[in-house]
């Protein structure tokens, strides 16, 4: 499989996915869920470096891509405008992911699998809250809670199937995906929650350098040690190792994923 096929399969994916979750009122007024196509690629990777893949792991992949949906509609509520048509049915929406998600796997039986996936739901949800807890952390602890944020439900889904020799790519590059969309806000004079609670965190605790440069750093050290293990993997087949190549370090051009602020 090349690099125009593992596309392909992606884009097939998402399309499955928005085609399972569409309601038509929903669309009108909150628009496309938020499917990432980072997040469809390596919840495809096993099957797309050859493991073998049943309509059980497609329909159990499509259920996790949803909850990254409904995650990330819920997010999108601005507390001063919680009342809106608009935020009301972004809260809907958030909800009827939720309720696709569960009788997907539901359909299945897939009763081990849905327990996995709503202790996460509990645990990234708590994680997400503790960003306006005004927590004071050191920056490798906020940084922790990103990666849990990001790939706990796609880890999850690795452990359920035995895929888990896939984890350490898939955290890391998700990470990097993360970092990339913090430094292209805080370079356009922007800011994100996250953002402010590692403020927090630095005038109470005393981090070292400046957030910018922080963040810089960490990307920079992250891809560096990210293409590494990429170049001595003996498990990832090649055209997925070049697919993972240029997802990770065309980030930051224009081209890059368009991230959601969460």
């Amino acid at each position: 499989m090349n690099e125009t096929l593992i596309q392909q399969q992606v884009e097939q994916l998402k399309f499955k996915i928005k085609q399972k979750v569409r309601h038509r009122t929903l669309h009108k007024y909150t628009g496309e869920p938020d499917v990432r196509e980072d997040r469809l690629f390596f919840l495809l990777l096993p099957f797309l470096n050859g493991e073998q893949w049943t309509d059980e792991h497609e329909q159990a992949g499509i259920a996790v891509a949803i909850i990254y949906s409904a995650l990330s509609a819920h997010d999108q509520i601005k507390e001063s405008n919680a009342s809106s048509k608009s935020q009301q049915l972004t809260v809907l929406a958030g909800d009827y992911y939720s309720g696709m998600y569960y009788q997907i796997l539901a359909k299945q039986s897939n009763i081990a699998l849905i327990r996995s996936l709503s202790n996460g739901i509990i645990e990234i949800s708590e994680k997400k809250a503790s960003v306006y807890d005004q927590l004071h952390r050191t920056f490798n602890e906020w940084m922790s809670t990103i990666v849990s944020i990001e790939s706990l439900s796609i880890e999850q889904f690795y452990l359920h199937y035995e895929f888990e020799q896939y984890i350490p790519y898939m955290r890391q590059a998700l990470f990097i995906q993360r970092i990339v969309y913090e430094l292209e806000l805080y370079k356009d004079g922007k800011s994100s929650r996250f953002q402010e609670a590692l403020i927090e965190s630095a005038h109470v605790l005393g981090y070292a350098s400046s957030l910018g440069t922080l963040l810089e750093t960490v990307y920079k050290e992250g891809i560096a040690h990210l293409n590494k293990d990429i170049g001595a993997s003996t498990l990832l087949k090649i055209p997925v190792k070049e697919y993972l190549y240029q997802m990770i370090n065309t980030s930051e051009n224009k081209n890059a994923v368009v991230l959601k602020e969460r």
